[in-house]
């Protein structure tokens, strides 16, 4: 019972403790800029995988809401982001903390989704059992030279190996990119790999090693609707080598 209560309380008290951290140092010198935003989109596609399965474990495409809520003073970053479907069945709730400077990011993200909102405690973090995934990535993006570089490792909770489910995969996932523009359109370029066995590829199955997994190419273009509020539009092409699939997915932010 003590264990069970105190996982209730860790995040909810670190969130808390942050966000006063945050509202002291803003008094002295900088304001708390509130983030809240929304994307549709027309599938969601996470790092080469669609999100979205049946009970059968097959693959379901379907229009998603995905909304964000951050605080952000200076270079550090506190926020929750979100994922449901349109018929509600699916659902995700992301926590993130965050601190960037001269172009490097560091990140610390609190993963859980489905089918896990279905079959366990929000509250509970205990490793054997939980369904949070938390992981830790570090991000660079230049100005100058406009590439980027991202990667990422699941290192509790739910990434669990197939053959030994008492024991953390640590999936990794690691992000080439590139950015340009063409008129007013600007161009991302991503080539995403994953070194071992794990979440990504084919999921935990029967592919080791080495493997690309999501390859893509992101335009994107601001739209000004008034002089105060603008857009964005943009359309991903996206490829899974490893699992042989391609998608197309169109988004637009509020």
């Amino acid at each position: 019972m003590y264990q069970k209560r105190q996982a209730f309380y860790v995040f909810p008290i670190a969130v808390i403790l942050m966000l006063a951290a945050l509202q002291s140092k803003s008094q002295d010198s900088k304001k708390i800029t509130i983030k809240t935003s929304a994307d549709l989109v027309s599938s969601y596609i996470w790092r080469g995988v669609p999100c979205c399965t049946d009970q059968n474990g097959k693959s379901v495409l379907a229009p998603h809401i995905q909304p964000t809520l951050a605080f952000d003073l200076g270079g550090f970053e506190l926020g929750a982001w979100g994922s449901s479907d349109f018929s509600g069945s699916y659902k995700e709730m992301d926590l993130y903390a965050s601190y960037s400077v001269k172009g490097v990011t560091a990140t610390f993200t609190d993963y859980f989704w489905d089918p896990t909102w279905a079959t366990k405690s929000y509250f509970s973090y205990k490793n054997e059992t939980t369904g949070h995934v938390l992981e830790g990535s570090l991000g660079y993006k230049g100005e100058k030279v406009p590439i980027s570089i991202l990667v990422a490792t699941m290192f509790y909770g739910a990434d669990k190996k197939s053959e030994d489910p008492t024991k953390n995969n640590f999936s990794t996932y690691i992000e080439l990119g590139y950015t340009f523009k063409v008129k007013d359109n600007t161009f991302d370029a991503i080539m995403g790999m994953t070194p071992t066995d794990g979440f990504y590829g084919d999921g935990y199955g029967n592919v080791t090693g080495f493997g690309v997994v999501n390859l893509g190419l992101t335009a994107s273009k601001k739209i000004q609707l008034s002089e105060k509020y603008s857009t964005t539009l943009r359309s991903s092409l996206i490829f899974n080598p490893q699992q042989e699939k391609s998608y197309l997915v169109v988004g637009i932010t509020f």
